[in-house]
């Protein structure tokens, strides 16, 4: 049984798992800039690899557009800067789930919205339970 089943078993009430999933991962690209940076390229979701400053955030609050009937929280918000342009980042998963009440669409619109951004990219990554 690996480190991260028997601390997930240690959760006596429903398991968090996408959560779980969350901030594993978070925490793993922020203590390894690098490989975020090798799998962001790997993956040609970025081709730049020059940026000076990446801030990683888990569940980050945004506030609903106007046309929005609920706010959002983006699983993990990457911000790569290079000094003259920020990229920005947003990894929603889901674990044994799909997107529900237009989730994704929401994120693309607030994605887009955003002010003094270079390139907006969404990943999802959906997984089995």
């Amino acid at each position: 049984m690996s480190l991260f089943t028997k601390l997930l078993n240690l959760h006596s009430a429903n398991k968090p798992l996408e959560d779980f999933f969350t901030e594993i991962v978070a925490y793993f690209f922020t203590i390894n800039q690098d490989l975020l940076i090798t799998w962001l390229k790997h993956n040609l979701i970025i081709s730049d690899d020059s940026y000076y400053s990446i801030t990683i955030t888990t569940q980050k609050e945004h506030q609903g557009l106007e046309s929005h009937t609920a706010h959002s929280r983006f699983d993990i918000l990457i911000e790569l800067s290079n000094g003259v342009n920020t990229d920005v980042i947003v990894i929603e998963s889901k674990i044994g789930s799909t997107d529900g009440n237009n989730a994704l669409k929401r994120y693309v619109e607030i994605l887009s919205s955003l002010p003094n951004v270079n390139q907006r990219i969404l990943i999802y990554m959906a997984l089995p339970e």
